[in-house]
């Protein structure tokens, strides 16, 4: 799989995205979506995977949208047809992400703006730098975010806090990002990459079958009933119950010993 925009790599049953146009603070365009698109659906498809970080090279996680890609517009020579094809294939990135039955994490190094916070927000958990920093700055340049992210945004933090970002655009520190929930922990520059990679091999630890329950449970609870809420925990519970692993799991506490899980 040849890559342009980024590089990744395989630690165990981790796999490692690194987003690698530092030249321009990893600034997203439509061959960097290209390159996210394969390198998701190869790691959907890896039976030995269970977890991704994404992360950025140098000061930015991601600078966000590459605005040379939108000079047509200071032109008014505007190719809607391309534009909306742009937005159609971020947001697929989007749903991809969401749909994968393996967690991704973002490690978030520096700064994350606009479609670069949105593709961090996309990701199941966020782990930040000291450094790092977040900013829904559409607003500023005339345009509206997406990727999910209004819909996504108001769940993680909440609905006022979510308006007053993206109405304001203005940039947060990691420190208010952890206080409102954008980010679960804070690490210095050096160790962040480290931090987040032990916590996806924590996560690899575990039984593949119910993380991927968690995972999708999660993301459907804010849009059913109590009712289907206990539903589907139970259809969780009852399959991870028909697993080999579950059997793994309980010789492994007899045993007083790490279990090995297969997923199946």
């Amino acid at each position: 799989m040849e890559l342009r925009d980024l590089t990744y790599t395989k630690i165990g049953q981790v796999g490692l995205i690194t987003l690698n146009r530092p030249e321009v603070l990893n600034a997203l365009r439509r061959e960097t979506f290209d390159d996210l698109a394969a390198v998701l659906q190869e790691a959907k498809s890896d039976k030995n995977l269970r977890c991704l970080v994404i992360t950025g090279n140098g000061q930015a996680f991601s600078a966000g949208q590459d605005l040379t890609e939108l000079s047509s517009l200071a032109q008014q020579e505007i190719d809607y047809y391309a534009i909306r094809e742009n937005v159609q294939q971020m947001q697929e990135l989007t749903k991809t992400m969401l749909d994968m039955p393996k967690p991704v994490i973002a490690a978030v190094n520096g700064y994350a703006i606009g479609a670069g916070a949105e593709l961090a927000i996309a990701c199941d958990i966020r782990y930040a730098s000291e450094k790092a920093s977040f900013e829904f700055s559409e607003v500023k340049v005339g345009l509206f975010e997406t990727n999910g992210v209004t819909w996504l945004l108001p769940r993680l933090i909440g609905l006022g806090r979510a308006k007053e970002l993206m109405l304001t655009g203005r940039r947060i520190d990691v420190n208010e990002a952890a206080q409102i929930g954008l980010v679960a922990t804070i690490s210095s520059p050096d160790k962040l990459l480290h931090n987040a990679l032990a916590r996806a091999e924590e996560i690899a630890k575990g039984a593949p079958v119910p993380i991927r329950f968690v995972k999708s449970t999660l993301n459907k609870s804010g849009e059913v009933g109590i009712d289907e809420a206990l539903v589907h925990e139970t259809d969780a519970v009852m399959t991870c119950f028909y697993t080999e692993d579950v059997k793994e799991g309980a010789l492994a506490f007899i045993e007083k010993r790490e279990p090995q899980f297969k997923g199946r």
